[in-house]
């Protein structure tokens, strides 16, 4: 006869089996009320896939030749990468910026990923978030591994900060959403707490490069130097427009004492 050990094991194997099949059981009838759909043509898709084929078209991941330190890529397609003339006569704060793909397609074409970033951050849409978050995670390019899963080259992630004003109308921060995600991936911390933005900023969409150099000058802090210092540090953001900002974290880390700052976005615009 089995022994009271292997019974309980056996009721706990069945009870287990029975809570797996109630979960997909329950996931199947979720997507049948709410099928998963493309973030920006919203035809239904398999689960968890954030765009139809059609659209993904339309995404421009950026691939080299490209600047070795701000990562903008180059008009011609051959060639290795190399300094941009603009970083060259201007070095950026930080080490180096990479982005996962292009803002914006060509005027006139569908815009998949500049309206799924829309719709996280004005529409608060929480799934565009999550998949965003996913796909810039899959497509972190600077992290140079020893081997799979040992962590990356970095000692702490910290997303871009929000003025508190923004954060409570938004309710949340995007870039924290995507810098878990990068983090989670190469297996380093996070830290949301080290860099705050002491100073609410005006818009930055329709402001001159210089503009925007001075809007967001002084408006960030390093609230524990201690632990900035000597530090490896990648800043992750939504979107690289014109450098201002990430270029500004870079500064007030490094005057902290960080001993390097790489910078990560999702996307960044392009000349197009």
């Amino acid at each position: 006869m089995p022994g009271r050990g292997t019974i309980k094991s056996t009721q706990q194997s069945d009870s287990r089996g029975w809570l797996h099949r109630l979960g997909a059981a329950a996931r199947a009838a979720l997507t049948v009320l709410y099928p998963w759909r493309c973030l920006n043509c919203a035809i239904c898709l398999p689960a968890d896939h954030a765009f139809c084929l059609k659209c993904q078209g339309w995404i421009q991941v950026i691939h080299s030749p490209l600047c070795t330190r701000c990562g903008r890529p180059f008009a011609s397609r051959v060639g290795p990468d190399h300094i941009c003339s603009q970083c060259a006569q201007q070095p950026p704060s930080f080490r180096h910026a990479r982005a996962w793909a292009a803002y914006s397609t060509p005027s006139g074409s569908p815009q998949p990923l500049r309206q799924s970033i829309l719709r996280f951050k004005y529409e608060r849409n929480m799934r565009a978030g999550k998949a965003l978050a996913g796909l810039t995670a899959h497509h972190f390019s600077l992290a140079q591994e020893q081997s799979a899963g040992q962590a990356a080259d970095y000692d702490l992630v910290i997303p871009v900060p929000l003025h508190l004003t923004r954060l409570r109308w938004r309710g949340f921060n995007q870039s924290l959403i995507l810098a878990r995600a990068i983090g989670l991936r190469i297996n380093t911390p996070v830290d949301p707490w080290l860099l705050s933005r002491t100073r609410p900023t005006s818009p930055q969409t329709k402001l001159s490069r210089e503009d925007r150099r001075a809007n967001v000058r002084g408006a960030f802090q390093v609230n524990t130097p201690a632990l900035a210092k000597g530090q490896r540090l990648l800043l992750v953001d939504d979107v690289y427009t014109s450098g201002a900002t990430v270029e500004e974290c870079a500064r007030t880390l490094y005057q902290n004492g960080a001993r390097s700052v790489d910078v990560f976005t999702a996307a960044r615009v392009v000349d197009l």
